[in-house]
């Protein structure tokens, strides 16, 4: 159901999922790199802005031990 959101609905241009995909992955990449230091990350919201124009974490928090 989400992917209608990305693929632009209600008048919305489709997001920019290529920038999506490069955030999931880099929180991937810090997660690894990070280890068992990393207690808790909570990335929300994440806006997915129109196609070529990026992601941006509005609220972003993480715990370390």
């Amino acid at each position: 159901r989400g992917r209608a959101l990305l693929d632009g609905v209600r008048g919305l241009p489709p997001a920019d999922t290529e920038a999506l995909v490069e955030v999931v992955l880099r929180v991937q990449r810090m997660a690894l790199e990070l280890g068992d230091s990393l207690a808790e990350l909570d990335i929300n919201p994440l806006v997915v802005l129109p196609r070529g124009q990026g992601a941006v974490a509005l609220d972003a928090l993480a715990v370390c031990r």
